[in-house]
C-alpha cells in the first residue's frame, strides 16, 4: 500500500514487474490497482490481459471488477486507499473485504500520511489483531512512534518490533546545508552547478513559484524541466519520465529540474544540488531523500564520498513570508529544527535525530472512528483523508476528444485550485486521492 497513485506505480513498475522483449510483464501474478491504473499501465508498456467489462463506463461496476480482481491476486500494488478505506465504509475495500481479510500488508512511506488517515492506521492495527503487517517509513515523528507502540502493546500485548535500516546508510554523511544571505535567490549557485556539468533540484511549495523559478532560469540560459501538479493527467506523465530520464543521463551531463512537492515522493532520482523552499519537517526529509541519493559507504581505503549541498530558502510572495499551503507554526517548527542541524557534514541520522529532540512539540495521533465497526445499525460512508478543496476542469480543446471518446477523462482532467470567491463545496464522501524512495529505512513488523 502506497500513500499516492504515483508511488504505487513507481512500486509496482519497480518490485513487481520484469522487463522482457514483449514490454514489462507482471510478477508472480501480481497486479496495481488505483483509479488511474488503466493509464499508466498504458504508459508503461505493461502487458496485462482485461476482461471486456473493464471497458464499461459505469463507475461502480469498474470498483466492484477491480474489487473482485483482488480476491484471486497473489500480490497488488495499489493506494492506502484501497485498503484503509474499508473503515470508513468506502466501496473499493468493503468488495475486496475478503481477499484483505486473508493477506499481509505492507505500509509504506506512512510518515506521508495526514492525521486523519494515519489515525486510520492506527484503527486498522488495532482492530485487526490477527493481520500480519510491514510499516515503512524513512523517519517518523516521536509522538505518531509512541502512538504505534502504545496500539500494538494495548492489542497485541507485546512490544512493537522495530526494525531498523543498515546503520552504515543511515549513518553516512550525505549532505551539507549552503545558508544564502536573506531573500537572495539562489540562481546563481544553480547556473554555477550547472556549468560543472552537475544535476539541481529546486522544490518550491507552490505552482505559482515554480512557474516564477522556471521562468528566472530560462531567462539565464539554463534549460530548464518544469514539473507540478496542475498539467493534464498525461502531460504529467510524460514530465515525470522527461526528469527521470535527464537525471539518469551520464554524470557530467547536466540537468534542472523544478517542481513542487510532486518531487517528494515517486521520484527516484539522485541531485548533486538541492534547492527548496522552507517547508514543515517531513517534507525536507523527503525533498533530502533526493539529494546524493546514490551515496555508499567507503570499502577498504577508499575515500568516503563527498557530501553534497542543499539549500533552504524563504517563502516569498510580493517580498513577504508566504507560509502556505503549510501553517507558520510548521514553517517555525523546521527553522529550529534546521538551526539544530547547523552546516556540518549531515546522514539521514542527524536529521532523525534532531526531529526527535523536538519532539515535545508534536500533538500525539488520535484514532480515527471507524464506521465500518462502530456504526452501529446505520451504515455511513466517512472520508479516510483531511479535505482539500478544488476542481477538476476540462480544457476546452479535449472536450471534443473526450465526447468522441478518444481519451478517458482521467487522462485530459485538469486539477486546479477553488477560484478566489466561489463558496467552498461539501466535502465528498469519497476516498480522496493524490498523485518513493529506495534508500536506508527503519521498519517495523506487527
Amino acid at each position: 500500500c502506497y500513500p499516492t497513485t504515483g508511488t504505487a506505480t513507481e512500486g509496482f513498475r519497480d518490485y513487481l514487474t520484469n522487463d522482457t522483449e514483449f514490454g514489462l510483464l507482471p510478477r508472480a501474478g501480481a497486479h496495481l490497482f488505483h483509479g488511474r491504473r488503466d493509464i499508466d499501465l498504458d504508459m508503461l508498456g505493461v502487458v496485462e490481459t482485461t476482461s471486456e467489462d473493464d471497458e464499461e463506463d459505469a463507475e461502480d461496476t469498474q470498483v466492484r471488477i477491480r474489487s473482485l480482481e483482488a480476491w484471486s491476486t497473489p500480490i497488488v500494488s495499489c493506494t492506502v486507499d484501497t485498503v484503509l478505506g474499508l473503515l470508513p465504509n468506502n466501496r473499493r475495500g468493503l468488495y475486496a473485504w475478503p481477499a484483505l481479510s486473508g493477506a499481509a500488508f505492507v505500509f509504506d512511506e506512512i510518515h506521508a500520511y495526514d492525521e486523519k488517515l494515519f489515525g486510520a492506521l492506527l484503527t486498522f492495527v488495532e482492530r485487526l489483531p490477527g493481520v500480519p503487517l510491514l510499516l515503512m517509513t524513512a523517519s517518523l515523528p516521536t509522538a505518531r512512534l509512541q502512538a504505534l507502540r502504545d496500539t500494538v502493546q494495548c492489542t497485541h500485548g507485546q512490544p512493537l518490533c522495530e526494525l531498523a535500516g543498515p546503520a552504515e546508510l543511515e549513518a553516512l554523511p550525505r549532505y551539507h546545508r549552503v545558508a544564502l544571505p536573506a531573500n537572495r535567490e539562489p540562481l546563481a549557485e544553480v547556473s554555477e552547478a550547472i556549468q560543472r556539468g552537475e544535476k539541481v533540484l529546486w522544490v518550491c511549495n507552490t505552482v505559482d513559484r515554480a512557474i516564477a523559478a522556471y521562468r528566472a532560469a530560462k531567462q539565464a540560459g539554463l534549460n530548464p524541466l518544469l514539473y507540478h501538479s496542475r498539467f493534464r493527467y498525461e502531460d504529467r506523465v510524460q514530465r515525470h519520465a522527461d526528469v527521470i530520464d535527464a537525471f539518469r543521463a551520464p554524470a557530467d551531463t547536466s540537468a534542472l529540474a523544478i517542481t513542487t512537492q510532486v518531487a517528494e515522493m515517486s521520484l527516484d532520482l539522485s541531485a548533486d544540488l538541492l534547492v527548496t523552499e522552507l517547508a514543515p519537517i517531513p517534507a525536507l526529509i523527503q525533498r533530502l531523500g533526493r539529494l546524493n541519493r546514490r551515496a555508499k559507504p567507503a570499502e577498504g581505503g577508499e575515500q568516503p564520498p563527498p557530501t553534497k549541498p542543499f539549500i533552504v530558502v524563504e517563502p516569498l510572495k510580493d517580498g513577504e513570508r508566504a507560509p502556505l499551503p503549510y501553517k507558520e507554526v510548521e514553517l517555525e517548527l523546521a527553522e529550529r529544527w534546521l538551526a539544530a542541524l547547523g552546516n556540518e557534514s549531515l546522514s539521514q541520522q542527524h536529521l532523525v535525530d534532531a526531529w526527535d529532540a523536538l519532539g515535545a512539540a508534536d500533538s500525539p495521533p488520535s484514532r480515527t472512528r471507524s464506521h465500518w465497526l462502530e456504526g452501529g445499525p446505520a451504515t455511513e460512508v466517512g472520508t479516510l483523508r483531511e479535505p482539500s478543496f478544488g476542481i477538476t476542469i476540462v480544457l476546452p480543446e479535449d472536450a471534443a476528444r473526450l465526447r468522441a471518446r478518444a481519451v478517458r477523462a482521467a487522462e485530459v482532467a485538469l486539477p486546479m485550485p477553488m477560484p478566489p470567491g466561489r463558496t467552498l463545496p461539501t466535502p465528498s464522501t469519497s476516498p480522496a486521492r493524490s498523485t518513493g524512495s529506495r534508500r536506508a529505512r527503519r521498519g517495523w513488523s506487527i
